[in-house]
């Protein structure tokens, strides 16, 4: 459950797999004068997969020369999908999770869609702007988001009683404060890894940045990062911040279910797993903590993109936008599986789902959950480095300057 979405915004699946029913790509057949498309996804739950088929219902409905066919990647989604793309066999449209999008972006395997976006006049305005913009690259546009997530802070309503707070901490000083109290009644007071995948807004509402998107450059070791950087290990150090793992959870949603801790730092995918694993447990979900009147937050999103060797790139272009659209964000504010990424579609959504309105708040001030081409090894450089601080007390410039070290030395292999 450790980064799962509902739905399917969330990070990429990395564990090693098979592809479901691929063989070839079928793109290209015809079927009774009808064009044949693929759709690639990746597999999250039955319920994600009837809203797929729901949505190519109705797209097959109102496009009846256009037969779509599901392609389900299992296992390591990214690993199936790159040696297809390599080999142009795959499918016309797929799932592409923005924390890898740039590198497909630059290899050249994507579609760019902006002249389709204009052909079809595509309302483009109507996305949440931090989720959009995490599929374009180089001021060209290679996919739409299809659905997002962001952060909020759960609190146990019981253990805030207990310790006699009467409500959630809205900014990291009221936050530092409460855990103060916390800790003498023998509560944990915060749970969340030592993952940049968590702790990266502490780095932007401090006023810095670990990543330079015009120029596709790390700037971990910029003196702007230390401010963010410290207020984290410093936290860690004092125990105000428990990782899950010192609680006995491999993420933070485990000591929280448990209630071994007083708040968590996590996606919505929490709330699923908190219904399933601990329905009695009292808790709320507040904004994201600010720090200094600054907010800040990361989306983890979801594209459509297309693949630039799809033979038949109209129809593929319609189906994205439909997928895209408002008819299919409706579907998915319908169903309550994710947030849809369509500012219109959002308030059907907290109608249904109104507890979800500290993550829809989140997207205003996020930064999306990607560092251009470097990618993994960018995540394991810095997440390995800051480990080292808090485990060893480094000071974070030399936790900063060893991590950019170590990516550069691996950009130059």
């Amino acid at each position: 459950m450790k980064r799962r979405l509902l739905g399917a915004a969330t990070a990429v699946v990395m564990s090693v797999g098979l592809i479901a029913g691929c063989s070839s790509n079928s793109s290209g057949n015809t079927d009774g004068g009808k064009v044949t498309l693929k759709l690639g996804m990746w597999a999250s739950s039955p319920a994600e997969k009837k809203l797929v088929d729901k949505q190519i219902a109705a797209f097959e409905k109102a496009n009846p020369n256009i037969k779509v066919k599901e392609q389900v990647i299992t296992g390591d989604y990214l690993q199936a999908l790159q040696p297809m793309l390599a080999s142009k066999t795959a499918p016309d449209i797929f799932y592409v999770d923005a924390s890898y999008a740039p590198t497909l972006e630059d290899s050249g395997v994507l579609a760019e869609l902006d002249d389709y976006i204009k052909k079809e006049k595509v309302d483009t305005s109507d996305f949440a702007p931090a989720a959009l913009e995490a599929f374009q690259w180089k001021g060209k546009t290679y996919g739409l988001p299809k659905d997002y997530n962001t952060m909020a802070l759960e609190y146990n309503k019981d253990l805030f009683a207990k310790a006699g707070i009467s409500e959630p901490p809205k900014t990291w000083d009221e936050l530092i404060k409460d855990a103060e109290i916390l800790k003498s009644k023998g509560i944990a007071p915060l749970s969340m890894p030592i993952d940049v995948a968590r702790y990266y807004p502490f780095i932007t509402e401090f006023g810095g940045s670990y990543y330079d998107s015009s120029a596709n450059k790390v700037t971990l070791d910029d003196s702007s990062n230390v401010a963010g950087l410290k207020f984290f290990l410093d936290n860690i150090h004092n125990k105000n911040i428990v990782p899950p793992k010192d609680l006995g959870g491999d993420w933070a949603g485990v000591p929280f279910s448990q209630g071994k801790v007083a708040m968590a730092l996590e996606g919505a995918w929490v709330l699923p797993f908190m219904a399933d694993s601990a329905p009695n447990v009292k808790f709320g979900i507040s904004d994201f903590p600010s720090a200094d009147g600054k907010s800040g937050n990361m989306t983890y999103t979801v594209s459509y993109s297309m693949a630039k060797s799809t033979k038949h790139p109209k129809e593929a272009a319609k189906l994205l936008f439909f997928m895209t659209g408002k008819e299919a964000e409706k579907m998915t504010a319908d169903s309550g599986l994710a947030i849809p990424s369509r500012v219109s579609q959002q308030s059907a959504f907290l109608d249904k789902n109104p507890e979800y309105q500290a993550f829809v708040n989140g997207i205003k001030s996020a930064t999306p959950y990607q560092f251009g081409t470097y990618g993994q090894n960018f995540v394991d450089a810095i997440n390995k480095a800051t480990e080292q601080g808090a485990l060893k007390g480094l000071s974070p410039e030399k936790v900063l300057k060893q991590a950019q070290q170590t990516v550069e030395s691996q950009s130059q292999q």
